[in-house]
């Protein structure tokens, strides 16, 4: 039997339920939102609120009770609905910079750190990292469709934040997930790696890039590995997928199999690319690589791949 991929983090199931049904339900969720039970996480910038542990070796999320929401004069108007557990609703509520510095609120929101930074640091349990994931992407998307795109005008949320509807046209819109697919392009005992021109120095990873309209899973991987190294690609394998809230992608992790080995790189994408051993990639990802490169580290899809190649377990 092969054994199952190790899911990375970001990709944790969220402990909530959702309670989709019950998002357009304007008196249930007004009533959930009143509740003293209620629960809320404060974004700013889109960094959710800490509360780390008195040793600070750990740290959660922080959630705010109504009494304390209306004590720091935060309107909950915008307030999205992350779903319930057995103890409470669950909202999170972006603010605004003019909010942000005010006081006392600017004391009550320290600390701020980006869910990316909590992932890398190992702190925090892959429950709440997959929920603060979730409420990131959510508020990331309101941010950027503030304004309708077909008629310029502004939006306004509905559906407890999953919704938002123009306010002069009426045209609907839903939150955004960018399909992207992230491969693992082998020709049985290397994989291929590659630079990008935004990575720092010495960092590679496996190939990745978005789906675009008219693709398939299959298809877009095929063509991302050719417009970036000229390499071509046999059967296409679906292994896994992991949300990715920067800002809200869906990494489609994939085996692919090369049927050619000559690069040719596309200097608009990758500054360089080139074939690994197991070996050389052990030591990349144990950080004794003679040439000080680097791979991604554990909370990434990319790492997942990594290690399942060098286990052969794709």
């Amino acid at each position: 039997m092969t054994p199952r991929l190790q899911l990375p983090r970001y990709g944790a199931q969220v402990s909530l339920d959702r309670a989709s049904e019950r998002r357009a339900d304007t008196a249930w969720i007004e009533t959930r939102l009143a509740d003293e039970r209620a629960r809320f996480l404060l974004l700013g910038d889109l960094k959710p609120c800490l509360a780390p542990s008195a040793d600070r070796t750990t740290v959660r999320l922080r959630w705010f009770t109504r009494q304390e929401l209306d004590a720091l004069a935060i309107p909950l108007a915008t307030a999205m609905f992350l779903g319930s557990d057995e103890a409470a609703e669950r909202f999170a509520v972006a603010l605004t910079p003019d909010a942000m510095a005010a006081e006392p609120l600017r004391a009550a929101l320290t600390p701020l750190v980006d869910v990316r930074s909590l992932a890398a640091q190992g702190s925090m349990s892959e429950a709440e990292l997959a929920l603060a994931g979730q409420a990131r992407s959510l508020a990331a998307w309101h941010a950027i469709a503030r304004c309708c795109g077909r008629c310029g005008a502004a939006t306004s949320p509905r559906d407890a934040g999953w919704r938002l509807v123009c306010t002069a046209c009426g045209q609907e819109f839903y939150p955004r997930c960018d399909p992207a697919v992230i491969m693992l392009v082998t020709d049985g005992e290397r994989c291929l790696l590659g630079h990008e021109t935004r990575f720092p120095d010495r960092f590679y990873s496996v190939l990745a890039g978005f789906v675009e309209p008219g693709d398939d899973i299959e298809h877009a991987v095929r063509r991302e590995v050719m417009e970036e190294t000229g390499v071509k690609i046999g059967a296409v394998r679906y292994l896994a997928s992991q949300p990715w809230p920067f800002p809200h992608a869906l990494m489609i992790g994939c085996w692919a199999e090369a049927l050619s080995t000559q690069i040719t790189l596309d200097p608009a994408e990758l500054e360089d690319a080139f074939w690994a051993s197991r070996e050389e990639v052990r030591a990349m990802l144990e950080g004794r690589d003679p040439f000080g490169r680097t791979l991604p580290g554990r909370q990434s899809m990319a790492h997942t791949l990594l290690i399942a190649f060098l286990e052969r377990t794709l």
